[in-house]
């Protein structure tokens, strides 16, 4: 079945009761099931429940999506659009002025730390995965998240850590990881591949997210990045990233579960 995901910020003020409701009356125009999914609360809500949505969505600056699936999910999502950029803060493919994307420079620039987040603008088509391996540590180098010279050593603690165990942490997704001395400020680069081997019993893997770590860490790094790989493990959650290839709304899903309470 046809699904299609809108995310966005709630405003300052949340979504209103008034505002869910004409929510409510604009889905029902159209064949499809319209949930609010919080992102942080990892809790859905069919727009048809007003009341259960505001439990989702009444909060400022909460990060939301409508999912929309059903045979006219395309159309729906042109007039959804519409709504939300009246009365929410969408992030946008393209435009860096947005109310959605203003958020997320505030929501990035609340980590206690720095933090390299590297996007791949094509989906990788590489063959392999020790090919892919080393073009994700390549792209690491070339943004200055350690020195060239300590690309070799990197890439060798990458791969001993894959083939202790091969990093598949949910279903299509695989997170190779390193804490190592090299590393000047935590990164992460993701990409989108071809459906891959990983050489793991949970199977072949279409989303990469690649992160590097300095060592010694501060513990407000090893905190977020906890938070994190905790949240990759909810399948709510897990599905929301398998889903997206904008780099807008990456950062922003990764973002909140680092901020997340523990």
């Amino acid at each position: 079945m046809l699904e299609r995901r809108l995310t966005f910020y709630c405003g300052e003020t949340g979504l209103t009761l008034f505002q869910l409701d004409k929510l409510k009356k604009l889905a029902g125009f159209f064949s499809s099931d319209v949930q609010v999914f919080n992102l942080q609360l990892l809790r859905s809500e069919s727009v048809t429940k007003p009341l259960r949505v505001s439990t989702l969505a009444s909060k400022p600056y909460q990060l939301c999506q409508l999912i929309i699936t059903g045979a006219d999910a395309e159309l729906a999502l042109l007039v959804l659009t519409d709504f939300i950029h009246e009365y929410a803060c969408p992030l946008l493919f393209s435009s860096s002025d947005s109310k959605g994307n203003d958020i997320l420079k505030q929501r990035m620039a609340s980590l206690d730390f720095p933090f390299s987040f590297i996007t791949s603008k094509q989906p990788q088509a590489v063959q392999n995965k020790a090919s892919l391996l080393a073009s994700l540590t390549r792209s690491l180098v070339e943004e200055k998240v350690f020195k060239t010279d300590d690309y070799q050593t990197v890439l060798s603690a990458i791969e001993k850590r894959e083939s202790i165990s091969a990093t598949v942490m949910a279903e299509g997704i695989a997170m190779p990881h390193v804490m190592i001395e090299p590393i000047l400020q935590p990164a992460m680069v993701i990409t989108c591949c071809q459906e891959m081997d990983w050489q793991s019993p949970r199977g072949n893997i279409s989303k990469v997210l690649m992160m590097v770590l300095p060592k010694p860490s501060p513990r407000c790094v090893l905190m977020a990045f906890s938070r994190f790989s905790k949240q990759l493990l909810q399948e709510p959650y897990a599905k929301a990233l398998r889903q997206v290839s904008d780099s807008h709304v990456l950062q922003a899903l990764i973002i909140e579960a680092m901020l997340a309470s523990d």
